[in-house]
């Protein structure tokens, strides 16, 4: 079975602005970076994250989803 995050090509980091605007921010090649700057974030008190999300290409998407690999 293939996992989203399996096919994940960067991360971003979802957070919630103190004006309560919520905002995709960054592009990390690596999980752990964006984790990072994340716990920076929260840390700082500076944002609310949300959470970290995996960015996929469209194409991957879909090559994944007509291969029905999901389960």
């Amino acid at each position: 079975m293939t996992r989203i995050a399996d096919i994940a090509g960067s991360w971003t980091v979802l957070v919630t602005t103190p004006a309560g605007e919520t905002v995709a921010a960054g592009n990390w090649p690596d999980l752990s970076e964006a984790h990072g700057w994340a716990r920076e974030i929260n840390q700082g008190q500076l944002a609310r994250v949300r959470g970290l999300f995996p960015l996929v290409l469209a194409r991957d998407l879909r090559i994944e989803l007509e291969r029905g690999v999901w389960g």
